[in-house]
């Protein structure tokens, strides 16, 4: 009787609650976003495929490729889906993708979209596929649940990573952030909602603090980018006619400014580039860009303009409003997937660099170059460029570093006479072989009042082989100052990590003192460490003596140098990269260059010039890859034996070299 009871008690009690769901006792919170989590990823899986590669190079630009399969998203029923770059780089010779039913179908790959790492593919079906549904931006919510998916082990059943939305607009405004943990062979997979919707496309895109090839290092790092569905959507239609899509390119140039604290005030534009061909020039301040004149976004420093351009591909058209001598003009530029190779432009004149009244007097012309064939003179006054005056504010290599040398310039010159003519000037490009040309360079009168005030330190300042101070570290360092060192001439400063081991001071000497004395130079030689060679965490000797150098001597901003010898070579190329717009030159003997040695395109006031000598394998490539970056280049085969530094015959072609980065 009581087992009745019971019984009828406990269907009762069900019955209750069964008609009153409220007093019913909720499942546990994990259970409830389990359930979410996996309801989302069953109702996005049938949109995602496995895609594989065959053949092809596994090593790429001394980078390696994966060669396992990765994931794809169906973006439409007839078979078109989207996937990132990562699988191809080697250039397959075949691609496969794989259905979630296990079906295998032949793909072409249709276009690339450079600028956010997306593949475009191509497959024949037989029956409809199921496509993603995209979620809309406006349901987005910083720090809501997202889950990452990859078919990378299996077709059918897609794997889940589950995170949330860290972050909208990064990578200059081209992806999201979610800190789901991503596996490189995930990439082209799908971030979701938790109503399966695709949020974005996984890609390997690189945020900014790692270099060229690392990105994949990026695995299971907590960091993982995804490209917005609803971008890929948009350019979709683009890509699908066989169109690759690149980064927009304008040609803007700006020295070193705080991206978050300055306004954005053009130091200049690249020669041909969309930028100069509108007529922007340097002294141009942005205020606003966009799309058209009527989407316009206000920006106050650089890296608001950086997010409103990241997004923006070549052939679009970008309208910028720009504040020129305190009037808005509003001027439209046609975005390019590349600008032309910028090569420094070259006129081929002297003027003295302590001359403060007429800073555009000419006191040398190199012969054979423009200036010689355009009739300018030792005496004559560069009065202006262009129709840009030339000032101690706007001095003559700032003038030519905008222009293009393709291109001839029309410069206003006035003769010792006080005659003013206006010449047209075909310039060239900065030579590449050495020069025959005989110029000694006129020295001013000691006794002359300095430009500036000077102190005490700089005018009691040491001559002679002067030994240097390093601080706290155990190299050891000295200058070869002239003799007829002036504080009111600006000299030359070049900087010499020496081959392995203790120099002798004396040889060095020997070597370069007649030339210092000649052509107002100053040698500064470093010694390493360690008698077996130079590590890279010495680069900073060459950065400390710089700066120690310009505060003791009068130092010519134009002609600051980095050489280095054998181990040292690399450590001078290091120094010059971090300092581009302080130093002018790099020399490199004997260098031992990486397989991986890759260089920045030349760039205005980062044309950095070069001489290099050694093995003739290893100078003919660093050649090859530095002059089609732009960079001006002059090679020699001859060995420099450290020990026999006087007698030298690779010296003459150094110092010949040294004496043009004087010329404009």
């Amino acid at each position: 009787m009581m087992v009745l009871v019971r019984r009828l008690l406990a269907v009762c009690t069900a019955m209750v609650f069964g008609m009153f769901p409220c007093i019913a006792e909720e499942p546990p919170l994990e259970i409830l976003e389990q359930d979410a989590f996996q309801a989302a990823a069953l109702f996005a899986q049938d949109s995602i495929v496995q895609v594989e590669t065959f053949g092809g190079s596994e090593l790429v630009k001394d980078q390696w490729v994966a060669s396992g399969p990765s994931s794809g998203t169906i973006l439409s029923a007839d078979g078109w889906i989207i996937t990132s770059t990562f699988q191809f780089k080697g250039q397959p010779a075949s691609i496969t993708v794989v259905l979630p039913n296990q079906e295998r179908k032949a793909a072409k790959l249709v276009a690339r979209d450079l600028s956010r790492e997306l593949a475009l593919l191509k497959i024949d079906v037989d029956q409809p596929l199921k496509p993603a549904q995209i979620s809309p931006r406006s349901d987005w919510q910083i720090g809501q649940w997202v889950v990452a998916l990859g078919k990378t082990f299996d077709p059918s059943i897609a794997s889940c990573s589950v995170g949330i939305l860290s972050a909208q607009g990064r990578i200059w405004n081209k992806a999201i952030q979610t800190d789901a943990k991503i596996s490189p062979q995930n990439y082209g997979g799908p971030v979701i909602d938790l109503k399966g919707r695709v949020m974005g496309i996984l890609t390997p895109l690189n945020p900014g603090i790692v270099t060229e090839g690392e990105v994949e290092q990026w695995y299971d790092s907590g960091i993982g980018f995804a490209v917005p569905a609803q971008d890929i959507m948009q350019r979709l239609g683009e890509m699908q006619q066989g169109n690759d899509i690149y980064p927009g390119r304008i040609g803007f140039r700006w020295r070193d400014i705080d991206e978050y604290d300055s306004a954005v005030i053009l130091q200049g534009v690249t020669p041909g580039s969309p930028a100069a061909k509108a007529g922007i020039r340097a002294g141009d301040k942005i205020l606003a860009i966009g799309p058209d004149s009527k989407s316009l976004a206000r920006i106050e420093n650089l890296s608001q303009m950086k997010h409103l351009a990241g997004p923006m591909d070549a052939g679009m058209t970008m309208s910028i409003l720009i504040d020129r001598d305190g009037q808005e003009k509003t001027i439209e530029c046609k975005l390019v997937k590349e600008l032309p190779t910028y090569r420094e432009p070259f006129l081929g004149i002297l003027t003295d660099s302590f001359e403060t009244q007429t800073p555009g007097k000419v006191t040398g012309v190199i012969p054979a170059s423009p200036a010689v064939t355009a009739g300018i003179a030792v005496g004559d006054v560069i009065v202006s460029i262009q129709g840009e005056p030339i000032a101690l504010d706007s001095p003559i290599d700032a003038r030519l570093a905008s222009l293009d040398f393709r291109e001839p310039v029309d410069i206003e010159v006035r003769s010792s006479e006080g005659v003013v003519r206006k010449v047209q000037v075909k310039l060239t490009a900065w030579p590449e072989d050495p020069l025959e040309w005989d110029y000694r360079p006129t020295l001013p009168d000691p006794s002359k009042a300095p430009n500036e005030a000077v102190d005490a330190e700089r005018a009691n300042a040491a001559k002679g082989t002067v030994q240097l101070p390093l601080g706290d570290v155990k190299n050891k360092a000295f200058a070869i100052v002239p003799s007829n060192y002036a504080v009111n001439v600006p000299h030359g400063l070049l900087i010499v990590f020496a081959d392995a081991g203790p120099q002798d001071q004396k040889l060095w000497t020997d070597a370069w003192e007649g030339f210092a004395r000649e052509h107002r130079w100053i040698i500064a030689v470093a010694q390493s460490s360690e008698d077996k060679g130079w590590s890279f965490d010495e680069v900073e000797i060459g950065l400390r003596l710089q700066s120690y150098m310009s505060k003791t001597y009068t130092i010519d901003r134009r002609r600051i140098a980095v050489g280095g010898i054998e181990s040292g070579s690399l450590l001078a190329y290091i120094t010059a990269m971090q300092a581009q717009e302080v130093y002018r030159a790099v020399w490199m003997s004997n260098p031992k260059l990486p397989p991986r040695f890759r260089m920045q395109p030349c760039e205005p006031f980062k044309a950095t010039h070069y001489f290099i000598n050694g093995e003739q394998k290893a100078v003919d490539r660093f050649v090859d890859i530095a002059r089609k970056a732009g960079y001006s280049v002059q090679p020699s085969g001859a060995m420099l034996e450290t020990a026999k530094l006087p007698e030298s015959p690779l010296l003459q072609p150094v110092q010949g070299w040294l004496r043009l980065l004087e010329a404009y």
